[in-house]
């Protein structure tokens, strides 16, 4: 991809705010923000006070410069590097005590590539992931993960719109692992994981990358009828969870919602994920079983309150049922995510439009 000629541009991230916070001395905890992007630190934040509710409005600003004529932070380097947020609690002095103690509480990524893609600010929610012993509640069903408010900007963006039509970037997104060797332990040395893959050259001919478990050269036809001769010979469902998700996005493209229903329900049973209750749910949205839409929609939910997909359902669900403020404050989550699925977000406008509430700017 080319790159843009002109000096260094800083970068400029900011933390805003804290939710659901807890640390190891009760709940009103002392905790800071340490910043760092390529091995270096950025910065640490001022030390704040947790409030009661687990909030802490940390407003801490610090940036890198990055510089697209080499030397320094290139294109690479926020492609595939992520800037890491470690929260830390100060602890309270004890008597005698000269230094000061910290304990690490958790560590939350922030993904640069919407920089590549044209932004120029972009805001997030980012989970803060638990350290092994953390007082932070581990994600699980029902509870509510601790996350960051991250604001990030530039003053223009890093690359023309010629440039980014004109670049080949390749996104990989790995949606999770299963059957994790014991060895990889959260504690012990830290592991590499490495698939190889061939990428086409030229964009004269589709070059076919396969995965196990993936997508077949983005051929619907072919791809679906792999995944259902599969679901029909294979009796072990301990490697179909991408196979089940697979066939009931197709489904889902085509119309065919009451296969996709079949095969979600299938995927629920067998291995529930945020992104099975969500494809079950739009599939019951689409047959107007509203009720079951929203259970299922409602169990993605709390698998995965970061999902701007969800919160996009579920609005509709409350605009279908006439329930305002619900579907406001579902609304509210969609934009704040940063719903990317265009077409959904005028479906949901429409709608808005059709009852005549649901969008609090009305």
């Amino acid at each position: 991809m080319e790159q843009v000629s002109s000096t260094g541009r800083p970068v400029q991230i900011t933390v805003t705010e804290g939710y659901d916070l807890k640390g190891f001395k009760g709940d009103t905890s002392v905790t800071f923000i340490r910043a760092e992007f390529n091995q270096v630190v950025l910065g640490d934040s001022a030390k704040i006070t947790v409030s009661p509710e687990g909030t802490a409005k940390y407003n801490f600003t610090c940036s890198f410069e990055f510089n697209p004529e080499g030397g320094g932070i290139a294109l690479d380097d926020l492609a595939h590097k992520p800037v890491f947020l470690t929260v830390t609690e100060v602890l309270p002095k004890e008597k005698k005590q000269k230094e000061e103690k910290t304990m690490v509480l958790g560590q939350a990524a922030v993904d640069l590539l919407p920089l590549l893609e044209g932004e120029s600010s972009f805001e997030t929610m980012v989970p803060l992931h638990p350290v092994p012993g953390s007082p932070i509640e581990p994600f699980r069903s029902g509870v509510k993960q601790c996350s960051l408010e991250v604001k990030v900007f530039v003053a223009e963006p890093l690359l023309t719109p010629a440039q980014i039509s004109g670049g080949n970037l390749l996104k990989v997104t790995l949606e999770a692992a299963y059957s994790v060797p014991e060895s990889f332990l959260p504690i012990g040395p830290l592991q590499n994981y490495m698939v190889g893959m061939q990428v086409p050259s030229a964009g004269e001919k589709d070059y076919p990358i396969f995965f196990k478990n993936g997508t077949l050269n983005g051929n619907h036809v072919e791809a679906k009828a792999c995944y259902e001769r599969t679901i029909s010979f294979v009796v072990d469902a301990s490697e179909m969870h991408f196979i089940f998700l697979r066939l009931g996005q197709i489904y889902l493209e085509e119309k065919e919602y009451e296969k996709a229903k079949k095969t979600y329900l299938q995927a629920c049973k067998r291995s529930p994920s945020c992104l099975t209750w969500l494809g079950l749910g739009i599939a019951c949205y689409r047959l107007e079983e509203l009720t079951e839409a929203e259970d299922a929609l409602s169990e993605a939910n709390a698998l995965n309150n970061y999902n701007a997909e969800v919160w996009a359902y579920l609005a509709l669900v409350c605009l279908k049922a006439g329930r305002q403020l619900e579907a406001e404050q579902a609304y509210k989550y969609t934009m704040k995510l940063k719903l990317k699925d265009e077409n959904l977000l005028a479906e949901l406008h429409m709608v808005q439009e059709t009852v005549g509430f649901g969008n609090p700017s009305f």
